[in-house]
């Protein structure tokens, strides 16, 4: 049993045949390079690592392997990694789950390219040609509100009829299927030592009270001198987004009407912290001013949402 990675791609093997195919398969994905293989010692490792790491997984060998292998992993399509099956001969390269959303059925299709393969695509929306909701949404990086309308609407496009959905990052006054847009900037500002709890709670009642979808959001952003408080950096490794950080000249260069204040201006060297890196991370439009409680200030600043089809 041997494997190899190039990219999100990673491979394993079972037989010499099907060690050949994943070096030609890997030499096209890296340019050219030539690749050695590495031995696996226990497929069910390497199939729990691979697939908690959100990597595309590549059996190539019996569909019947790989799907004992995924089926103990195996959680929801929204978050499953995509995984696919090649024969040894490398005729047929099989999107085995997450075809849409984990991106399986693209990389079937160019995986096939490569080596002159067949992608055996079962995915309704692509067999008959129809607009594919979760492909568009993966793509555009936006999340879907409830992933039983998004089946429902999907059945209405099989079926000839009118769907529709909504994309916005509210989730309030929307009564139907919506895609989420990673559009939100949060900017924070707090006293030292404000612990993960004291933040994310903080945070989530404002969302909640403007109706802002938590999995809209797009950035974390603060002052150059809270760049190592534990709190907002824990905040942005549990929401999955990055902490980004200014100084003090950065943000005092925003324009805008931004609430002042001497007291944080003579402790930080800008006059309001959360408005003013919202604004400088690019955001045109603040939603929530400033808004403070028990030694924590938050601004909520949107981007614009680019949509390609």
């Amino acid at each position: 049993m041997d494997k190899n990675q190039v990219g999100k791609y990673k491979f394993i093997c079972f037989t010499k045949g099907g060690r050949e195919l994943m070096l030609r398969l890997a030499e096209a994905l890296s340019g050219g390079e030539a690749m050695e293989s590495e031995k696996a010692d226990s497929l069910s490792d390497w199939t729990r690592e691979n697939f908690l790491q959100g990597n595309m997984l590549v059996f190539i060998g019996a569909t019947g392997i790989a799907v004992r292998a995924i089926a103990p992993f195996c959680k929801d399509k929204t978050t499953d990694p995509g995984v696919l099956a090649i024969d040894e001969k490398g005729s047929f390269v099989i999107p085995l789950l997450s075809g849409h959303i984990g991106g399986a059925v693209e990389a079937a299709k160019e995986l096939s390219q490569i080596i002159g393969a067949t992608p055996v695509i079962t995915t309704a929306t692509d067999v008959n040609g129809e607009f594919a909701v979760d492909v568009f949404a993966t793509k555009n990086n936006l999340g879907i509100n409830d992933m039983k309308r998004a089946k429902e609407f999907s059945a209405r496009i099989l079926a000839g009829e009118e769907a529709e959905f909504v994309v916005s990052p509210r989730n309030k006054q929307i009564d139907g299927f919506s895609l989420i847009p990673k559009c939100t900037v949060i900017g924070m500002g707090c006293r030292r030592g404000k612990s993960f709890d004291e933040l994310y709670g903080f945070l989530t009642e404002k969302l909640s009270e403007e109706g802002i979808d938590i999995r809209s959001l797009k950035a974390l952003v603060s002052i150059d001198k809270k760049k190592d408080e534990e709190g907002l950096i824990r905040l942005s490794e549990q929401l999955k987004i990055p902490f980004i950080t200014y100084s003090p000249e950065v943000l005092m260069e925003q324009e805008g009407d931004f609430e002042h204040s001497d007291r944080v201006l003579e402790a930080t060297g800008a006059d309001n912290v959360c408005e003013r890196a919202v604004a400088a991370y690019g955001c045109k439009k603040i939603v929530l001013k400033k808004t403070a409680k028990d030694g924590m200030t938050l601004a909520i600043g949107m981007t614009d949402v680019i949509i390609n089809n």
